[in-house]
């Protein structure tokens, strides 16, 4: 019992929010930007445990980018840029490289709105956050490298 407790809270802490969207996942019947069929996936794919410190790293990495970059940046800007280097940054110290890999990845595979540069402008920030993760010994080390990145342009800032 206490099993499927902390399954069922697991799978709410995973729903990400995520855009919705017409095209339909085939194999899970829902449409593919559903946060439901994501977070479903990532508990299938990484196991419920890594699957919630990947949620909470990803709701620290959203907080930390509000705090410290302008709103108008958050979205395909230096603050965007940020949250995806320091949560890919989180998950690689708190769930290790390849299931911060699996998890970044489904995510942007459920990302189903906008143009591709900007998938991809992701994807590579994210690689730049799990190297960050790889070299980091803590949050507060990792945060900074990030920041450095966005500072010195090593990240992508623009689509």
């Amino acid at each position: 019992m206490q099993f499927i407790v902390i399954v069922v809270l697991a799978t709410i802490a995973c729903i990400q929010a995520a855009p919705t969207s017409p095209v339909i996942d085939k194999s899970w019947g829902e449409p593919r930007g559903s946060p439901v069929t994501e977070g479903i996936k990532c508990i299938f794919r990484v196991g419920p445990f890594d699957c919630a410190k990947a949620k909470a790293d990803a709701d620290n990495a959203g907080v930390e980018a509000q705090n410290s970059y302008p709103a108008n940046t958050l979205h395909n800007g230096i603050g965007d840029a940020f949250r995806h280097c320091y949560w890919n940054a989180l998950m690689t110290i708190s769930i290790g490289r390849d299931q911060a890999k699996t998890v970044a990845d489904l995510h942007e595979d459920h990302n189903t709105e906008g143009p591709q540069n900007e998938r991809i402008m992701d994807l590579n920030n994210n690689e730049i956050g799990r190297q960050v993760g790889s070299e980091s010994k803590t949050a507060d080390e990792a945060r900074a490298k990030c920041d450095d990145h966005v500072k010195t342009g090593y990240l992508q800032l623009k689509p």
